[in-house]
């Protein structure tokens, strides 16, 4: 019998200095993921309009889609720097997530 679950992928998240691990699936929406581990992330509109979810992420190549020319705009100069809206993000493999601006990682 095949096994028909998504692919399952360790997420690393600073949270004011602290490392967490969290779950999560291939394909999934990385702002949900956060909060389904109850992780502090605040958000509005969920669509990438407010920016009210932008983090900062490590993403190696292949872990999520490049952000969309929509996304780029909306972050600004944000996206030069390592930043993402979390509702954009759809996870394809193991990535790190910066919810404070300590650089404490």
């Amino acid at each position: 019998m095949e096994d028909k679950r998504p692919q399952q992928f360790a997420g690393i998240v600073w949270e004011n200095g602290r490392q967490h691990s969290i779950s999560m699936a291939a394909g999934e929406n990385l702002l949900m993921a956060l909060v389904r581990a109850q992780m502090p992330i605040d958000f509005f509109c969920t669509t990438g309009k407010c920016r009210t979810c932008m983090v900062r992420a490590n993403i190696p190549a292949g872990s999520a889609p490049a952000p969309s020319a929509t996304e780029q705009y909306r972050l600004g100069d944000a996206a030069q720097k390592g930043y993402r809206l979390a509702c954009q993000v759809y996870v394809s493999g193991p990535l790190t997530v910066f919810l404070d601006t300590s650089g404490s990682a």
